[in-house]
């Protein structure tokens, strides 16, 4: 972290590079970017974290801007000067494991513009021994991105439908997501005035006590998203299985097949800060939120689903 020897850039105006998705950028080295933190490890606050120095000096391209992003008890928020960029994602070797595999915020002040016609880089990162000072836990508390998003964002007051617009035209989404958002708010409308509910909200069921179902998938193992039908049967009025949310994107998926991508068995709450234990849960290979129904969202992290809500597929092979 910066100290009165050093140049910090915490004493320059903020960095805006004005980066767009799939530009490629260069992650600047570890020591120019200690140099812009606070003495809470943090830039506009948000966290530098031990986990985001492999990517140190490599070059990497945009996956969306982080101008908006879903805070859990918060709704949507609103952050300046950040993206979210292709493949950096948290292994939480450094917060016990952690294995919600979230996306990096990163501060334009950290990144370089690259030009389009450079690839990723295949140099290797530096570890250097300040990444022992980048803190990881405060108080009882784990101390991550992730924690801390509520204080490095702020209100968001742009209607969803606003949101999908201004990215449209930014190159930040594609025509047919609007038109499905066009759709599902009309969907909801006419559900609305027919059955007093809409369409696309979370699910509800009648449990008292939610079952659970142990598969024990492994990773790569093929498995089928059961039927909404199925689904409900297993939450609660709140639409909930043991405490976990079935969210209205995910009816989107059922019927669908998918690969499971890993078990998550352990998790930080953005919350609480505290660790969660999971069990007979997986996140799904290439199946991340895509912010439908919530400002369209960049953040793109991985549901989590219940194995109860998931059915193995046989794919031994048949006799002749």
């Amino acid at each position: 972290m910066a100290d009165s020897s050093t140049l910090s850039i915490l004493d320059t105006p903020p960095v805006s590079l004005d980066l767009g998705r799939g530009s490629w950028v260069r992650v600047r080295p570890l020591d120019e970017i200690l140099a812009t933190l606070d003495a809470d490890g943090k830039l506009e606050g948000v966290p530098f974290m031990p986990e985001m120095v492999p990517f140190c000096s490599r070059t990497l391209r945009v996956h969306r801007r982080a101008e908006r992003t879903c805070v859990e008890g918060a709704g949507v928020r609103r952050m300046d000067r950040a993206v979210f960029l292709e493949g950096a994602r948290c292994n939480g070797l450094d917060h016990a494991g952690c294995q919600r595999q979230c996306m990096f915020f990163w501060k334009e002040a950290w990144l370089l513009p690259a030009g389009q016609d450079r690839g990723p880089s295949d140099a290797d990162s530096t570890f250097n021994s300040e990444k022992s000072h980048l803190p990881t836990v405060k108080g009882e508390r784990y101390f991550c991105q992730s924690t801390e998003l509520a204080g490095a964002t702020h209100e968001h007051t742009a209607r969803n439908l606003s949101c999908y617009l201004h990215d449209l035209m930014t190159g930040e989404t594609r025509l047919c997501r609007v038109a499905l958002t066009v759709w599902l708010g009309i969907v909801n409308r006419v559900w609305r005035l027919v059955s007093s509910r809409e369409y696309f909200v979370r699910p509800a069921g009648m449990q008292k006590r939610t079952p659970s179902v142990e598969l024990n998938l492994k990773p790569g193992e093929l498995v089928e998203v059961k039927s909404l039908a199925e689904i409900t049967k297993t939450l609660d009025a709140d639409g909930r299985n043991r405490g976990m949310y079935f969210d209205p994107e995910m009816g989107l998926h059922c019927g669908k097949r998918y690969r499971v991508l890993a078990p998550i068995h352990r998790m930080i709450s953005e919350e609480t800060g505290k660790m969660i234990a999971l069990s007979n849960t997986v996140l799904l290979e290439g199946l991340t939120c895509e912010g439908i129904g919530v400002c369209n969202c960049p953040r793109a992290h991985y549901p989590f689903w219940r194995e109860c809500w998931l059915k193995r597929i046989d794919e031994s092979p048949k006799p002749a």
